[in-house]
């Protein structure tokens, strides 16, 4: 499974091409950036990815790089309700700002 880690990335000569941060339930943000090539979660020492709890934490983490596109990703559960419609892709897909280093 290809990975990337935060330290590696957090480099002014890096661009990342696009930043797209999964946001889950009780406040947990995975981050999985397109770099070089490879799309790839963020990993920790341990190579689990790498938890955050915040938007801004992993801004924080990366704001040293560069990065042209930044989004935020969250899927909604309430498509499982009884006696729903069949399922239907419900992702919600939103542009973030993220301050360019040049």
């Amino acid at each position: 499974m290809p990975y990337h880690r935060a330290e590696h990335l957090n480099h002014q000569d890096v661009r990342i091409n696009e930043l797209t941060i999964h946001s889950f339930e009780m406040g947990v943000y995975l981050a999985e950036a397109d770099y070089g090539g490879r799309k790839a979660f963020l990993v920790d020492n341990e190579n689990k990815p790498q938890r955050f709890s915040s938007v801004e934490q992993v801004k924080q983490a990366l704001d040293r790089c560069t990065i042209y596109q930044a989004y935020l990703v969250h899927q909604s559960a309430y498509d499982e309700m009884c006696g729903g419609p069949e399922k239907v892709d419900n992702t919600l897909k939103v542009p973030l700002f993220v301050a360019m280093n040049y």
